[in-house]
């Protein structure tokens, strides 16, 4: 007898890929503007609630990304060691953008032996890492 049973078993009770992560804002008009001005995500999905407004966006518009959360007397207080990370194709690039944008860089471009990386803030002071992943292997890439 093989693994099939097992295997099947698996497939169902395991996770199959990363979604979104939440992040509270103040303003979900003025955040959306950051991620889709400064990072260049697009919508997939808004929900108006009565008391709460929810935008999940990623890049191209397909998970995974962020869920912006908007909700009447929540205030936002991020984390001060918590950050997300996406993937960019010019970690500089993007950066310079960023700040002319006139948003602010946490921290500037560096390399960490294949890989450059650098932090901005969204506009309720979560941390975003930029990071170029060149010395990770992706999904399909031979490791």
């Amino acid at each position: 007898m093989g693994s099939e049973p097992l295997d099947r078993a698996h497939a169902v009770t395991s996770v199959t890929a990363f979604d979104h992560i939440r992040l509270d804002v103040a303003d979900i008009d003025i955040a959306e503007r950051f991620y889709a001005e400064a990072l260049g995500l697009s919508v997939v999905v808004r929900y108006e609630l009565a008391d709460r407004v929810i935008l999940q966006m990623a890049p191209g518009g397909r998970p995974a990304g962020v869920e912006l959360w908007k909700e009447r007397n929540l205030v936002p207080a991020p984390h001060p060691t918590h950050h997300v990370a996406f993937r960019v194709a010019d970690v500089p690039a993007l950066v310079e953008h960023v700040r002319a944008l006139g948003y602010r860089v946490v921290a500037e471009p560096r390399r960490i032996e294949q890989e450059t990386v650098a932090f901005v803030a969204d506009p309720d002071c979560h941390t975003i890492e930029l990071n170029d992943f060149m010395g990770r292997p992706t999904v399909g890439a031979p490791a």
